[in-house]
């Protein structure tokens, strides 16, 4: 078996190079040994590898998983599986392993999308392990020309790809394809694995099937579906139990455009609309409140925006389709619009991306960077956080001191780019209170909080009471500036804390 799964080259055509590459999943989890280094993708996860990995966990020592947002957990995360399998979270943790982070059985890299390969490709000592790598990602089937994409939800997947000591693909037969370098050849691929065959379900028949995992248990579905549990449904029999029993409704919700928009979100709307001007680039996060912003109208009276985002948002193509966003004055892929992923659309944007010239994606370690970025004029970045201090640092990743809730994802660079960008304006967009009425903003970071955008990048935070400009502003006027749009419950107590600190 181990000569069968050495890395083969064919230089014949590429459909006698697919069949000889077309192995079972559990042949090609024989590839990783202990001690080898083992990175999954963001965020729609190889399920069927995933598993024939984890089943070889007695077998297995000392194997590191990279796992990203994952809305699966075959069991490698469990205390009885640690002597298999180190597992870390890099970019964003996601609410399936978040149980995981709390009882400190995985940890977190903290990372760049631009910065990810830095180390390996300078060959810096440190960065060693990462030259010597076993990539499991998603793929659709070959086109014509043997080329396979990563689906619309690309992200680095090409970036490990290229990299990775051995790639194994697994066959999505209805992932979409996009212009951009949304692709990579079967010559590129080591072995292909094509899980056990499909319901042949339309994009609207799994949004139908999120939307009743948002308000029924995976039990129900199965058997209003009369199913049992196909490999094929895993990732959202998963999904729903960590919908169950970690944070019911948050992650799916937003994706699908499911929850009301909240009286937070309808105001900070009001006020954003204020600081988008006709003619900018614009990039929004998928988080609340700024996943709601497309549809309460933030762009609707808006002409010739471009875009330029890490990710989509529910309903953010008909921009597009609506003549809203043009990309006519864009300074970088002028007449374009550019993702790295379409993760958090909806079904509609989907279907109108799908092979359409005027949607392109690329790495995003290039999408993100902040180099990039900046020379977008005008770039307009809108991103979420959970907390920010009176002198303006920002905190999205970590509550209650340092507990992690989420990673950075792309949204250090993007802000940074967006701030560096000629005409630019770095947005933060941040509910007034959180957990039945706690203040976010607060007169100094807790003990242990992370800071995901230092004070010195700082730059406009819009809440549903007002903008708060800090740019150019001292501490005690950015803490007056902040103070304006707190919520008036706390205004008074956060006046006397800054009368402390700044005097």
């Amino acid at each position: 078996m181990d000569s069968q799964l050495e890395r083969l080259h064919y230089k014949m055509d590429w459909q006698d190079d697919y069949k000889r590459k077309l192995v079972s999943a559990e042949q090609a989890m024989k590839v990783v040994k202990s001690g080898d280094l083992v990175i999954t993708p963001l965020p729609d996860q190889p399920s069927t590898l995933m598993e024939a990995l984890s089943a070889r966990g007695p077998e297995l020592k000392n194997v590191t998983v990279s796992v990203s947002a994952t809305s699966i957990d075959p069991g490698w995360a469990e205390p009885e599986m640690k002597e298999s399998f180190n597992i870390y979270a890099e970019l964003f943790i996601g609410s399936r392993v978040r149980p995981s982070m709390d009882e400190k059985r995985i940890t977190y890299l903290p990372d760049l999308f631009s910065m990810r390969f830095k180390g390996i490709d300078e060959g810096r000592p440190e960065s060693a392990k990462m030259r010597d790598y076993v990539f499991l990602t998603p793929l659709s089937t070959p086109d014509e020309n043997g080329y396979c994409s990563f689906g619309g939800t690309m992200w680095n997947k090409r970036s490990y790809a290229k990299r990775a000591r051995c790639v194994i693909g697994e066959i999505h037969k209805n992932a979409i394809r996009t212009y951009g370098t949304n692709f990579i050849h079967v010559s590129e691929i080591d072995y292909f694995v094509e899980p056990p065959v499909e319901p042949d379900l339309s994009q609207e028949e799994w949004e139908d099937i999120y939307k009743m995992f948002y308000k029924k248990s995976p039990e129900e579905i199965l058997s209003k579906l009369k199913l049992s549990e196909p490999r094929s449904l895993r990732i959202i029999v998963d999904l729903g139990k960590t919908m169950g029993f970690v944070e019911a409704g948050n992650f799916v919700g937003p994706h699908v455009g499911l929850d009301d928009p909240t009286e937070s979100a309808i105001g900070i709307a009001k006020y954003l609309k204020e600081l988008i001007r006709d003619g900018d680039t614009i990039q929004a996060g998928v988080g609340r409140p700024s996943v709601f912003m497309v549809k309460l109208g933030v762009f609707d009276d808006k002409n010739d925006l471009g875009i330029h985002t890490e990710m989509g948002s529910p309903g953010i193509t008909t921009l597009v389709k609506k003549g809203i966003a043009t990309g006519k004055y864009k300074t970088l892929h002028p007449g374009k619009a550019i993702f790295s992923t379409f993760a958090g659309c909806d079904a509609e944007d989907y279907e109108f991306v799908d092979n359409n010239p005027a949607f392109e994606m690329y790495d995003s370690d290039y999408v993100a960077n902040i180099k990039t970025t900046a020379k977008n004029d005008n770039m307009i970045s809108m991103n979420n956080c959970l907390q920010i201090d009176l002198t303006g640092q920002i905190n999205s990743e970590s509550q209650f001191g340092n507990r992690m809730i989420n990673g950075q994802g792309g949204q250090t660079e993007l802000h940074i780019g967006a701030f560096l960008s000629r005409g630019g304006r770095a947005i933060t967009l941040l509910p007034s209170t959180a957990m039945g009425g706690v203040s976010t903003i607060v007169p100094q970071m807790d003990e242990g909080a992370l800071v995901t955008i230092p004070r010195h990048f700082a730059d406009t935070i819009v809440t549903e009471h007002g903008i708060a400009r800090l740019l150019d502003k001292t501490h005690r006027e950015r803490a007056e500036e902040l103070i304006n749009v707190a919520h008036p419950d706390h205004r008074d107590y956060l006046r006397e804390e800054a009368k402390k600190l700044f005097g």
